[in-house]
């Protein structure tokens, strides 16, 4: 079932996305610094909120509703639903639902969130590119994510 329409203008839309896109770049930064500094809790919360915000990117701009952990959810396998390799999507969805949980129950070891992680990196890829060219440059979500499309 796809996700809910959310009735919004296309400028409002515009707006949420140009909002959520810096956040996500901002998070994603993040966790490489927590991780170095044995923070794995941190580095995976920065991971979940840089898919959380780039999530709520896409589902703007398709007019979906996003404005919960659920929304969020429904979103992200929607897409995966959508995709051809839909398997790649929904492991970075499980990884990065695991690194949220992991925030708060502290289970995880360096090895799981480091392939956690690189879960979560392809899953925003894969979100990254659902976006059009007028809100990513046209270039790749690495070098967007790394701050190189300065």
């Amino acid at each position: 079932m796809p996700p809910l329409i959310r009735r919004q203008s296309p400028e409002r839309r515009d707006t949420a996305i140009r909002r959520h896109l810096p956040k996500a770049r901002e998070y994603w930064s993040k966790w490489p610094a927590y991780l170095a500094d044995d923070d794995l809790c941190q580095a995976g919360e920065k991971a979940w909120g840089a898919v959380a915000q780039l999530t709520k990117a896409v589902a703007a701009h398709r007019g979906w509703q996003h404005s919960d952990h659920d929304k969020i959810r429904e979103v992200i396998r929607a897409i995966a639903n959508e995709s051809a390799d839909g398997t790649r999507i929904a492991r970075g969805l499980m990884a990065s639902e695991m690194l949220r949980g992991d925030f708060y129950e502290i289970c995880l070891d360096d090895r799981e969130t480091r392939i956690a992680i690189d879960d979560v990196r392809l899953l925003l890829a894969e979100l990254w590119a659902q976006l059009p060219d007028e809100y990513t440059g046209g270039i790749p979500f690495d070098l967007w994510a790394s701050g190189g499309d300065n």
